[in-house]
């Protein structure tokens, strides 16, 4: 019988370059994660806002009417009103048919159909419009816009500013066009 008995553990040196090696992939790596996670924050607020300009304009065809996407400090208000602080979208937004009047661009809850509530934007993320979206964006029955011919933008940045931004794109006949990274403004 062997007097040494062999113990099957770890020993010092052993411990300590495990655990350098560790240091060093974990210190690559946790950067790389929070620049992942904004990227999927940043992408999913878009994704949202994409998918309603695009359902907005189906409904304007469909229905026959005009469609508004208007900014909304109370989107999910029992009775959501269009409002909000010039040019900033971050508190949420509604769209509905305006099959009432024509002049307003008002939601009116007994003549307007509420379609869609666009929830406020995951904290950090900054959403603000070009002066042709700056309070709606509204479609025509033949999927155009009513926006003077312009083309309405909107940005949406984070605390990295234009580098990793994202911005919508939407041309006077309705086709809209996505940007991301390196963006000309966060503010346009």
């Amino acid at each position: 019988m062997n007097p040494r008995s062999t113990s099957g553990g770890f020993t010092l040196p052993e411990i300590l370059i495990t655990m350098g090696i560790v240091a060093i992939v974990l210190s690559t790596a946790v950067p790389g994660i929070g620049h992942m996670v904004k990227d999927n924050r940043l992408a999913t607020q878009l994704n949202s806002v994409v998918t309603h300009v695009h359902m907005a304009r189906a409904e304007a065809a469909k229905r026959d009417v005009r469609v508004i996407m208007c900014r909304s400090s109370s989107p999910n208000a029992s009775n959501p009103t269009c409002s909000g602080s010039e040019k900033v979208w971050t508190t949420g937004y509604i769209v509905f048919a305006d099959e009432g009047n024509y002049n307003n661009n008002s939601y009116e809850s007994g003549s307007d159909t509420l379609l869609f509530r666009g929830q406020p934007v995951t904290s950090g993320i900054k959403m603000r419009t070009s002066w042709s979206w700056n309070r709606n964006l509204e479609f025509n029955p033949d999927g155009s816009t009513n926006e003077g011919g312009a083309i309405a933008v909107m940005s949406l940045c984070d605390d990295r500013g234009t580098e990793y931004g994202r911005q919508i794109q939407i041309s006077p006949n309705g086709i809209s066009r996505m940007i991301a990274g390196n963006i000309p403004s966060c503010y346009p």
